[in-house]
């Protein structure tokens, strides 16, 4: 589940010019060459509604995930940034179209390096080569889903697995680590099949990405159909697995066709207003921020929700945010304000950058669903699983909401909570994201044993 606090913190990000930039979206590497050594940096580019932004992943430096901005998108022109402790990083290149690269000069402070990047043509020769199992294109309702099939050598029950929320590749690869795919080579690996899929947008999969949760549910459910009809004699039973938001959309979609079970990994069992709260208060306290502006962060997504709910205009938000980020821009180092360029137009880009999560159907179609409603009317099998450090899905709320609905609608769910076990259930030390690129490729130890165990179970 991507991090939701919403609250009016220097997040830098900014939207481009309205072109034609479609090209420039999609996945490029290459090194900005450092004192004579190449440090490698791996760009995530998206284009949608005429903006360009993505993230970058510099893994020598433990980096994963930072976001990009663009300030300059003129002919051939391109100027993107991410922001760092000491000021922006500033890369100025132009595009060459026909070798799909993107070269020039990194800034940063007063050094300046050569970099080079190249776009790779979709995922590369390596990565298509050592996914096992069979790729498919299932046509959905909103378009295509693409998807590996992992088949055991026997007839077994099939796992679907489905991501969090924001743009995941059907790996549901974060930080470096391809949570799905590792999954699914340790299910395979007990006598399991899978299929994962990449979400809207990502891979060959296509659709309109802002989709709320019931539409992701539809997707889901032409997805089951699909492969119950083809592979039939090869799957015993249908499992739905769902990380984080996964969880909702398969409690939603278990309303509407009957599966065999399901396993919800570090999935909420509140609403998911109270879910931003929760995180917003977690990690606010993991990073020492006062209590006295964690409560005004929270009056503020308070504010959020009721233009959401009501449809209401966004006039006074987004006055309020503009004046709380210049109060915070004004009380930076004049060398990171000088940085910044405009501060009107940047303040501007970000209040556009902040808000635009949530102007979606898809986060008012989040905070308005309680699962309560769809999992207490379900008489299947059912996994619970939380990890003891996750800050994204508090255990402790979600885990007492989760007991509490078991015993009053009497369900049959099994809840575990594994130890040092992050949101994406790996062995962690505080469980917050900026940790998830620092800890090992793995998942905690009995992570994998207790979902096998449940499984065997049924």
């Amino acid at each position: 589940m991507k991090y939701l606090l919403l609250a009016p913190l220097l997040l830098l990000f900014q939207s481009a010019s309205a072109q034609d930039l479609a090209t420039v979206a999609g996945k490029w590497s290459g090194s900005v060459e450092v004192t004579g050594q190449d440090l490698r940096t791996d760009f995530t580019f998206s284009y949608l509604d005429n903006e360009l932004d993505g993230t970058v992943d510099i893994p020598q430096q433990m980096a994963f995930d930072l976001p990009v901005e663009f300030t300059k998108t003129e002919g051939d022109s391109l100027v993107f940034q991410f922001q760092t402790g000491s000021g922006p990083a500033v890369f100025r290149g132009r595009l060459d179209s026909e070798t799909m690269t993107i070269s020039g000069m990194f800034h940063q402070m007063s050094m300046s390096f050569p970099f080079s990047i190249q776009k790779r043509d979709g995922e590369t020769a390596s990565e298509i080569d050592g996914r096992k199992g069979t790729e498919l294109l299932i046509d959905v309702r909103s378009g295509q889903v693409s998807g590996t099939l992992l088949l055991a050598d026997e007839p077994a029950p099939l796992v679907v697995l489905l991501t969090g929320s924001g743009a995941q590749d059907q790996d549901e690869t974060v930080a470096g680590f391809k949570v799905f795919g590792t999954l699914a080579e340790s299910l395979h690996q007990n006598g399991y099949s899978s299929f994962r899929y990449d979400d809207r947008g990502v891979g060959r999969s296509t659709g309109e990405p802002d989709a709320t949760l019931q539409d992701l549910s539809d997707d889901l459910l032409d997805i089951l159909v699909h492969l119950e009809s083809e592979y039939d004699e090869q799957i015993t039973h249908t499992i739905l697995l769902g990380h984080s938001q996964g969880g909702l959309v398969s409690a939603i979609a278990a309303k509407n066709k009957d599966v065999d079970g399901i396993i919800f990994m570090g999935a909420p069992f509140l609403s998911g207003d109270e879910i931003i709260n929760s995180q917003i208060e977690t990690i606010s306290e993991a990073q020492g921020i006062a209590e006295e502006i964690v409560e005004e962060n929270l009056e503020f997504q308070e504010r959020i929700y009721d233009v959401v709910r009501n449809e209401e205009d966004w006039l006074d938000v987004e006055q309020d945010l503009y004046d709380r980020l210049e109060t915070q821009i004004n009380n930076l180092p004049e060398e990171q304000r000088e940085g910044l360029g405009d501060m009107s137009s940047f303040i501007q880009s970000q209040i556009d950058r902040q808000l635009s999560a949530a102007k979606t159907d898809w986060f008012k179609s989040f905070i308005e669903y309680d699962p309560e409603s769809d999992i207490a009317g379900l008489q299947i099998p059912m996994l619970a699983l939380f990890g003891e450090n996750d800050t994204q899905v508090v255990t402790e709320p979600n885990m007492e909401k989760a007991e509490t609905l078991r015993e009053t609608a009497g369900l049959n769910l099994v809840i575990q909570e594994i130890e040092t076990a992050n949101h994406l259930f790996q062995r962690s030390n505080s469980g917050l994201p900026s940790e998830y690129g620092m800890l090992d490729k793995e998942f905690a130890d009995g992570f994998v044993e207790a979902m096998i165990e449940w499984l065997n179970s049924l």
